[in-house]
């Protein structure tokens, strides 16, 4: 092709100018790769070097293996700090940034340089934030477990290791199969964020229950109110000792709202408990209001059918 081809076609031109600039670039990358290693970074292979063990978990963790180090040769460095100076001084300390030993807002905002999205946004101002916490006191970057999450031991452990009243609650006998290994606190609970409390979005905590338990999502033709509210109005999500995680047993769950006389919802007195009423032998609000939850019947109205 004749050099008035190249003119003529300005795809072939553009072309020939981005290899033209590669060429250039290439030709000068060795002196760039020199000018590199001669300034304050050492690079993973001298950390390696000394701390071999360390090195070698880190490539192995999903920073490792989504190509942190390949984006950079000063993967160390890059929460440690410079280290050709440590190099040349034999090692030592004080002459890296050991993150361990920084207070817990600066260790979390080493890692927040990185982690800004996701559920790491609420991070600043969130509930385990306030309380002192900071990343490294779940997470390890040189030694995690098998998690991705780089935890440094399975999520419930960690969990259970402050919140003591919640680890009893699922040694109860209807609780949500946490201690099975089925779910894990972060499948309803965000550590990360969720300014509200409980570290839960409280204007959508039906939709965390609704994840499961489709089957009692609406909208209802008849709709029980406490149930389009929220959950935990009668279920306790940790575990409880009565059926179905319920707060409190029946029918007396039930009579905490509705205590209307000459009905069976009626509350006990002494005397029919002395006259063995029957409605005391395995007897419940549920027994005939079956559909507690919501009824599309046209005759559903008491949540009967």
């Amino acid at each position: 092709m004749g050099a008035h081809g190249w003119t003529r076609n300005p795809v072939l031109a553009l072309l020939a100018a981005f290899l033209a600039v590669m060429a250039l670039a290439l030709m000068a990358w060795p002196e760039k790769a020199v000018a590199r290693q001669e300034g304050p970074y050492a690079g993973i292979d001298q950390c390696a070097a000394c701390h071999e063990e360390m090195v070698a978990a880190f490539r192995t963790s999903i920073h490792g293996q989504k190509g942190f180090e390949l984006r950079s040769p000063y993967a160390c460095e890059a929460c440690h700090g410079p280290g050709k100076a440590h190099v040349d001084a034999g090692g030592g300390k004080g002459s890296m940034v050991t993150p361990r030993v920084l207070s817990k807002d600066r260790q979390s905002a080493m890692c927040l340089t990185c982690h800004e999205r996701g559920n790491s946004t609420d991070w600043t101002g969130s509930l385990h934030e306030a309380r002192g916490l900071a990343c490294e006191d779940c997470h390890s970057v040189h030694h995690p477990g098998t998690d991705k999450a780089l935890l440094k031991e399975p999520e419930t452990d960690i969990c259970f290791s402050c919140h003591k009243r919640q680890k009893s609650q699922f040694f109860r006998a209807s609780h949500h199969p946490i201690r099975e290994g089925l779910m894990t606190c972060s499948d309803c609970h965000n550590p990360h964020g969720v300014q509200e409390g409980r570290l839960v979005d409280q204007a959508a905590m039906a939709e965390n229950c609704y994840q499961c338990h489709a089957e009692k999502r609406g909208p209802f033709l008849w709709e029980h109110i406490p149930v389009r509210e929220d959950c935990t109005t009668c279920h306790e999500p940790h575990g409880s000792n009565h059926l179905k995680m319920l707060t409190v047993k029946e029918p007396f769950l039930c009579q905490r709202c509705h205590s209307e006389t000459r009905h069976p919802g009626t509350l006990y007195d002494q005397t029919q408990l002395l006259n063995a009423s029957n409605r005391l032998f395995g007897r419940s609000c549920t027994n005939c209001h079956a559909t507690v939850h919501g009824s599309n019947h046209p005759s559903g109205k008491t949540f009967v059918r």
